[in-house]
């Protein structure tokens, strides 16, 4: 499986839709319009990092920089393709690139997960190598 990991920086067409789909559940309407995202897309300290299989966007995730620390949000995978090693390859690839940006320490703020999948994103955290304490998922970069 030949995934690519980049920053969207524009809105197509392709991925709104796909956007809307990986975000169904987790996020409200409002926030999946086409102008909440453009808005989105545009704000200066963050940024959006999707993650493409076969020319769909299968998944995303924020990241917002704060000195040399990152912080994720609003982390989702696809139903359909997860367990199948997207999520991991995506924190792989963000954590190399925002490394050799200078970035030393990454967060996630586990409170913001559903409920019914906190456990889950718990053990997938701690499986990618990240500490977890008071619902703060880390990670030294060095």
């Amino acid at each position: 499986m030949r995934l690519s990991v980049f920053i969207a920086d524009t809105l197509s067409n392709q991925l709104l839709i796909d956007l809307q789909k990986i975000y169904a559940g987790h996020l409200p309407p409002a926030a999946l319009t086409e102008q909440a995202i453009e808005e989105q897309l545009v704000q200066a300290d963050t940024k959006l990092y999707v993650t493409m299989f076969n020319e769909r966007h299968i998944g995303a995730v924020n990241l917002k920089t704060q000195g040399t620390t990152a912080i994720f949000s609003q982390l989702s995978i696809r139903d359909l393709t997860r367990r199948r090693g997207v999520g991991k390859n995506l924190l792989k690839q963000i954590e190399k690139t925002i490394t050799a940006e200078g970035i030393t320490q990454i967060k996630y703020n586990l409170k913001e997960v559903l409920e019914d999948q906190y456990l889950a994103t718990q053990a997938f955290f701690s499986d990618s190598g990240y500490t977890i304490n008071n619902h703060i998922a880390s990670k030294s970069l060095c």
